[in-house]
């Protein structure tokens, strides 16, 4: 069946670019850059119930340079270019584009066998690196 309404460009700024295949080479550079996104779940899920408003607050400024930095890193275009340039809303339907062009829900269903064991090796560095910084 033809999905004729599927975007494959977005506009980023005043650029028109095209949403890209996640090649091994992509999701190496993207899986490199995204471990700060899990320091913050982990450091929210170990932040007591109280404060976790002033932590989400404090994390909201990050999260919006994620974004930016996740589609510089995707799209090829400079940082400082999106930073002037794209709005939020461009950013974040570029990644949600990106996600549903590459399947990414299917491509995890697939390696629902592994998530288990890798997961637990995913906290478990992350909390080996909370110990370092705090020593």
């Amino acid at each position: 069946m033809l999905n004729l309404l599927k975007k494959d460009r977005v506009q980023l700024g005043n650029k028109k670019v095209e949403v890209p295949k996640l090649t091994r080479t992509r999701l190496k550079k993207l899986t490199d850059h995204i471990g700060t996104i899990g320091d913050f779940l982990v450091k929210l899920f170990l932040t007591p119930e109280q404060d976790r408003a002033v932590f989400i607050v404090a994390a909201a400024d990050v999260t919006i340079d994620e974004i930016y930095e996740l589609t510089s890193l995707l799209s090829d275009l400079p940082i400082e270019y999106l930073d002037e340039h794209a709005s939020l809303v461009e950013c974040t339907e570029f990644l949600r584009l990106t996600w549903e062009k590459n399947d990414i829900n299917s491509a995890l269903g697939n390696l629902n066998g592994l998530i288990p064991p890798m997961a637990q090796q995913f906290v478990q560095s992350i909390l080996k690196r909370m110990e370092q910084a705090k020593g």
